[in-house]
């Protein structure tokens, strides 16, 4: 169980990112926006801590979700909001002009969230056999999510190896 303190700044970090997706969501759709990155190391290491605070979060959520400390619908709910941080992350990446050295480490960036969501869409699948019937089997969303997270571990890895 998380101290008093720990879940204060998850709280205040959760609130941030939120903030700026819903940012994101408020600019006019009709220009097109491109965020310069001025320095692609801070932006993308940023990132980087950002998105492991989500997956930390998720990942004690889920594991709450079936301890029983919470339900499935509240799972679902919460795992929204993560979905939703990660698609921002994902938007704030396409729509920014990166120097051209950083390419391949962001593309990686890209691709370890892009794998990362799908954990996310697989845990909810998890999440809604278990509202319906709290004792399905949910042995081949856990290997999926599995796949995954390995798959986003990986691409994290190139993303790191690839920094100019």
């Amino acid at each position: 169980m998380k101290s008093k303190k720990g879940i204060i700044i998850t709280a205040i970090v959760l609130a941030a990112i939120t903030a700026a997706s819903f940012t994101v969501w408020m600019i006019p759709q009709n220009a097109p926006t491109r965020f310069v990155v001025s320095n692609a190391q801070e932006d993308l290491d940023a990132l980087m801590e950002q998105q492991k605070v989500v997956a930390d979060s998720a990942t004690e959520e889920f594991d709450n979700m079936l301890a029983g400390r919470i339900t499935p619908e509240n799972y679902v709910s919460i795992a929204e909001i993560y979905h939703t941080q990660i698609n921002s992350f994902i938007i704030k990446i396409m729509d920014s002009e990166i120097p051209s050295e950083w390419n391949g480490s962001y593309s990686a960036f890209l691709e370890h969230l892009r794998a990362y969501n799908s954990y996310l869409r697989e845990s909810l699948v998890a999440a809604n056999k278990l509202k319906d019937n709290s004792g399905a089997d949910i042995s081949e969303q856990m290997s999926k999510m599995d796949q995954y997270l390995a798959q986003a571990d990986e691409f994290l890895s190139l993303a790191n190896s690839s920094r100019p």
